[in-house]
């Protein structure tokens, strides 16, 4: 009997890493939804992004703007998306990359940063109004992937 269970969890982990290889990041993004921001919170917001991201060029990070019709920004560490925030009023979205603790740590603190002057959804409000959080699976996936190779990481490892 103890050996079935041996063998069964051992399929699942063999399961579980093959799924990996084929999907090594997952797609969906935390998503942290606030209520509307008048415009010159938003260019606030904007702004401490941008100084962000032209301060730590060296290291990775790129700061891109949304197209003209939104009012979005986005901050890559070496051309991958780890931060992006999105005014969709009467809602403003901030989505951060999974992983990206192991990709590009400084983004913590900018997102800490981003988040003070905004008034956030309950949990209940945020589902009711659609964003969605990732899936258990994609945060199994990410944790069993591990870490990112240290050509891909923005800045110093913590």
């Amino acid at each position: 009997m103890k050996v079935r269970h041996g063998v069964m969890w051992a399929l699942f982990l063999a399961l579980v890493v093959a799924i990996q290889i084929h999907s090594p990041e997952p797609v969906e993004p935390e998503v942290l939804a606030y209520r509307g921001v008048p415009d010159e919170t938003f260019w606030m917001l904007r702004r401490h992004a941008l100084r962000f991201a032209e301060a730590r060029a060296r290291e990775g990070f790129e700061f891109l703007e949304g197209t003209p019709a939104t009012d979005s920004f986005l901050i890559r560490c070496k051309g991958v998306p780890v931060l992006h925030v999105e005014r969709q009023p009467p809602l403003l979205l901030i989505k951060v990359a999974l992983g990206t603790e192991h990709r590009a740590p400084a983004i913590f603190p900018l997102k800490a940063t981003l988040r003070w002057p905004l008034e956030p959804l309950s949990y209940l409000e945020q589902v009711l109004s659609g964003v969605q959080e990732p899936t258990l699976q994609d945060r199994l996936l990410l944790a069993l992937a591990g870490d990112v190779p240290e050509d891909e990481r923005c800045g110093a490892r913590k």
